[in-house]
């Protein structure tokens, strides 16, 4: 759980802080008083998040990022603990799909979809480890997805990259547990973001609710994350009621099968 030990306000950083959930999630950090470093890869849109937080009365500290370069990911850590000499959270968020069919997947965004959805989270969490073990204690938090724990046809790449989150979170947890760092993973269903076209429809009021069941609004899970920053578990699905699905695909993968079929 975070914590800002001495130095004040526990200290987040939020990869693909620039919109949907990253965005969310940083502006219901710093208004619960956190100090956040904002990280993606447009500054311009950093900068709006950053203007929102300064105009709440909150600390943002943006930080041009692109999670598949290696020295990208030091500078970040570097300028947030120049900053503010600690790291106490991290929400592992940048991510993208191309939703499309296998067959049809152009290799080199297969290989920008693995690097960013996988390779970019394992290697921001190594990166902030060395920090958080020096002060015995922080979290990280890796935002999977439902696509991680049930395959969704049209989104295999995706699911794989999702999977790769789950299972590192679970392994990472285990390496780090005596160290006083949490690692979850966190596993949300459809968010109504600008993810997807259909996702952002929904948020934009265009496109109703049911048309992705179990859509929530972004705040919501936003304000998920921000309770787990405070009650670390190892696996968090939400919706809650989504739970069921995934021992069911475990169970009877057959009736995911079925439901999927009648659902696309």
């Amino acid at each position: 759980m975070t914590s800002g030990g001495a130095s004040g306000a526990g200290v987040a950083i939020v990869t693909g802080a620039s919109s949907g959930i990253g965005e969310a999630t940083a502006l219901r950090l710093a208004k619960d008083g956190m100090r956040v470093t904002l990280a993606a890869r447009r500054a311009d849109a950093l900068a709006r998040v950053a203007g929102q937080i300064a105009a709440g009365g909150g600390q943002a500290l943006a930080v041009p990022t692109d999670v598949r370069d290696r020295a990208a990911i030091q500078h970040m850590l570097d300028a947030t603990l120049e900053r503010w000499g600690r790291v106490d959270l991290l929400i592992n968020n940048a991510g993208l799909s191309y939703d499309t069919l296998l067959a049809r997947f152009d290799p080199d965004r297969l290989r920008d979809e693995v690097s960013t959805n996988l390779v970019g989270v394992i290697e921001c969490a190594r990166a902030v480890l060395p920090p958080m073990i020096a002060q015995a204690s922080g979290h990280i938090i890796n935002v999977a997805s439902i696509a991680g724990l049930i395959g969704l046809p049209t989104g295999s790449v995706y699911s794989a990259t999702k999977f790769g989150v789950v299972g590192f979170s679970e392994a990472l947890g285990r390496e780090v547990r005596r160290k006083g760092i949490y690692v979850t993973a966190f596993c949300p269903g459809f968010v109504a973001t600008n993810f997807s076209p259909d996702l952002q429809a929904i948020a934009e009021g265009k496109q109703p609710a049911h048309a992705r069941p179990g859509a929530m609004p972004v705040q919501y899970v936003a304000g998920r994350i921000a309770w787990l920053a405070h009650h670390p578990r190892r696996l968090d699905i939400i919706p809650p009621s989504w739970r069921i699905l995934v021992v069911v695909a475990r169970a009877w993968p057959w009736l995911v099968d079925f439901a999927l079929a009648r659902f696309r």
